[in-house]
């Protein structure tokens, strides 16, 4: 489901369009509104696997995993 999502938005990155002098193509306006969906997809991955895995703590936690640490960086910054 996240690698289905995780496309999807690549797709919809690849469809914006900037024009200069801040102006937004209006298929990039519409897309801009799906912003918060892709955020809250990814938080709900992020949460349901430091619930799972538990956060730091202990051998095999979330953040004890590079990927997971790249991950919760981006996220965080989304």
């Amino acid at each position: 489901m996240i690698l289905a999502t995780i496309r999807h938005k690549l797709h919809r990155l690849a469809l914006e369009q900037h024009l200069p002098g801040e102006d937004k193509a209006p298929m990039s306006k519409r897309l801009e509104k799906t912003e918060p969906y892709f955020i809250g997809m990814f938080c709900f991955e992020a949460g349901i696997k430091i619930v799972a895995l538990g956060f730091v703590f202990h051998k095999g936690s979330y953040l004890r995993n590079g990927w997971n640490v790249m991950d919760f960086i981006v996220v965080l910054s989304g």
